[in-house]
């Protein structure tokens, strides 16, 4: 898969949000028998709905659902209309370790991770995504935030 490729996919993914004091910090609670799971967990509330990227990535709107492990990501063609067309979606496995929440596409290696940087539960997001590729790295160091609003059905955000 090439890094453009991955950088559009990864894009499509991530949003950008900063902890609100009632956000979850992204680590997991105790685990039975009392162990501590001590990887980075995506808060409960992200998995509850969709997702929509507020602003567009190579002229698609992107709409994300977290669910059984994966990440789905939805790309649309908005019309002039206000009608809008699905064209295409990926699938991500979602890999927690110590410190984010890995993204891995079939069975590649992980190529990005990402943390929860901010959670209104069922308002807003912004994701912080960073890269594994080195000259990925280069660029933006601090990895890329983007931001996303709630959305109780399937559909992207064609306005913006």
């Amino acid at each position: 898969m090439s890094y453009r490729f991955k950088l559009s996919a990864a894009a499509m993914l991530t949003g950008a949000l900063l902890l609100s004091g009632c956000a979850s910090t992204g680590m997991s609670p105790s685990t039975p028998n009392n162990q501590v799971n001590n990887n980075y967990q995506l808060p409960q509330e992200i998995y509850e709905g969709y997702w929509a990227m507020t602003s567009k990535i190579n002229g698609q709107a992107g709409v994300v659902s977290f669910r059984d492990g994966m990440t789905y990501n939805y790309r649309f063609k908005c019309n002039a209309d206000g009608s809008y067309q699905q064209v295409a979606v990926e699938k991500y496995k979602l890999k927690p370790n110590p410190t984010a929440v890995g993204l891995q596409y079939e069975n590649e290696p992980v190529f990005s991770e990402i943390k929860v940087v901010r959670l209104a539960p069922k308002q807003v997001l912004m994701l912080n995504q960073s890269y594994s590729d080195p000259e990925l790295q280069r660029v933006l160091p601090d990895g890329q935030e983007y931001a996303y609003i709630y959305k109780p059905t399937l559909e992207p955000l064609c306005s913006l």
